[in-house]
């Protein structure tokens, strides 16, 4: 969508506008148009009724504009029983059905429009393998939340995931098998954390999550639990893997720069790596020395796991 240009600041206004206050605002629409509709019936009023439902389906979807176009065929049609009182029962009902027809279908291909662009907006905000964020939104997502987390005084965790040994499975058992184990991996990061964390890949085999947590002792319980049932899923798969983890526990009261953050989380990452893979390093961002700060739990092995 093109943000530039009015009519793309009018449809995203629309398609962002919280649905209860879109409903109250259709319903004054409604009742002003109706209300000129019956006291300037000669007037007209269906171009203003059109472009009534077409922002309708825009910001409500299929379901809602329809009954809206319910709505204004029968409010379009009203004006003519109080001032043609003359006309048949079948004429009106042949008005009806025109009126009907026509806001309908203004509904339908709006709706149809609206259900591309979410498909459309979905496909570029994820990783077409796996369905993750891509590191785009990821790392803008990201941005936001912790600088948000800031002025709530937030405790967030910020984890890099590396899967130890992936070059082996592709040179093994094929490309096939490797974005398999991807496209588990992943949902099995969605499955562990909520609904409102951030899941995204950044690139080949590594993953990286931001989740807030109750306090830094809870942030590093949640991590330490994270890769546990990681480790624990990866080893029951068709092929068997583990996974080197970096987590950073951001205090509410730290530095906010992204680039800063993520640079420390992927040292926390490769520390693991170095320590022998299957591990987790856990750091915290208001150490001046990360190092000294870290402290790190391998799984001595895989029947260890929870």
């Amino acid at each position: 969508m093109e943000r530039l240009t009015p009519s793309g600041w009018v449809a995203e206004g629309l398609y962002f506008l919280p649905r209860r206050l879109a409903c109250f605002a259709i319903v004054v629409i409604i009742s002003g148009i109706a209300g000129a509709d019956f006291s300037f019936p000669y007037v007209g009023m269906g171009p203003f009724y059109l472009l009534l439902i077409c922002g309708a389906a825009w910001s409500l979807g299929g379901t809602a504009s329809f009954i809206i176009a319910i709505v204004v065929a029968v409010l379009t049609t009203m004006p003519a029983v109080s001032q043609e009182a003359e006309l048949s029962s079948g004429i009106l009902a042949v008005k009806l059905c025109m009126r009907l027809v026509c806001f309908g279908t203004v509904a339908i291909v709006i709706s149809s429009f609206r259900r591309s662009f979410q498909r459309e907006r979905y496909r570029a905000r994820r990783d077409t393998m796996t369905g993750a964020l891509n590191h785009q939104v990821f790392y803008c997502r990201a941005g936001k939340r912790i600088e948000a987390a800031g002025r709530s005084n937030a405790t967030l965790l910020l984890v890099m995931l590396d899967l130890d040994d992936f070059k082996a499975i592709n040179s093994t058992h094929g490309h096939g098998a490797g974005d398999a184990v991807l496209r588990t991996f992943a949902d099995s990061l969605s499955a562990i954390v909520r609904r409102e964390d951030l899941v995204g890949r950044l690139g080949g085999d590594e993953f990286g999550l931001l989740l807030h947590v109750p306090s830094i002792a809870e942030g590093q319980g949640f991590a330490l639990s994270i890769h546990s049932r990681l480790s624990s899923l990866l080893t029951q798969g068709q092929y068997p893997l583990t996974c080197s983890m970096g987590a950073l526990l951001i205090p509410p009261m730290v530095s906010r720069n992204l680039a800063e953050l993520m640079h420390a989380a992927d040292l926390a990452m490769y520390r693991a790596k170095h320590a022998g893979k299957n591990s987790v390093q856990i750091a915290r961002a208001d150490q001046a020395m990360p190092d000294h700060a870290s402290f790190g739990s391998r799984a001595p092995s895989r029947h260890r796991m929870v």
